[in-house]
């Protein structure tokens, strides 16, 4: 199983943000230029709600030109606000023919279940990905990105402006100190829910609004 670390940050605007992403302190550990896509998401559920029972995100992303299946387990947020869960991909253009894939991989095999059930999209993600990699001490590398886009779900919408610090390599422990300095330079602010979690609350607003 792969397991993904990971930090998200909210920041107050898209100027903010740009400003955090060119941080000299963070420069120090950049090699390379950084890289700009589009990402097109679309998140799937059974008609049934199955996997949002189990707290599992299943999503189809247009990364440029390449079509990638996710499946993640439940989150888990660290007192350090990092979040640590299962995570497995693979390139496919149809959910549906993802859903084997990802389980051989070591996705839960109850995945497969949703392929009798039926899977619908339930929420979409449109926003550009700014990324670039933090070469550090002791074998330690980190893919920093900063989104910023729309969430549409339940006939709402939201802003994306957030910066990401994924951990590729190395300890953990690398990842507060990054924060902390994001944090206190630059005003951004801890996010402890996901794309999809978020996508979820907007549903849940507008079914309660919807509710005589």
């Amino acid at each position: 199983m792969a397991t993904e670390i990971e930090v998200k940050l909210r920041a107050p605007s898209v100027e903010v943000l740009q400003n955090a992403l060119a941080s000299p302190e963070l420069a120090q550990f950049i090699r390379d230029d950084s890289v700009t896509i589009h990402m097109s998401t679309v998140y799937y559920d059974t008609p049934c709600g199955s996997l949002r029972d189990r707290h599992w995100t299943l999503r189809l992303r247009a990364e440029g030109e390449a079509m990638i299946a996710a499946m993640k387990t439940v989150s888990e947020v660290t007192p350090d606000g990092m979040f640590t869960r299962g995570e497995w991909q693979c390139r496919c253009d149809r959910i549906e023919d993802a859903i084997p894939q990802l389980v051989e991989q070591g996705a839960p095999g109850a995945l497969l279940n949703t392929l009798e059930e039926g899977l619908v999209p339930i929420c979409t993600a449109e926003f550009d990905r700014q990324s670039t990699y933090l070469y550090m001490e002791d074998g330690v590398c980190i893919e920093m990105v900063g989104d910023t886009g729309t969430l549409f779900a339940g006939g709402r919408q939201e802003e994306i402006c957030e910066l990401e610090l994924e951990l590729l390599f190395g300890s953990a422990s690398a990842l507060p100190p990054l924060c902390a300095h994001l944090e206190e330079d630059y005003g951004l602010v801890s996010e402890t829910r996901s794309k999809y979690g978020r996508a979820l609350a907007l549903m849940e607003q507008a079914a309660a609004e919807e509710e005589p």
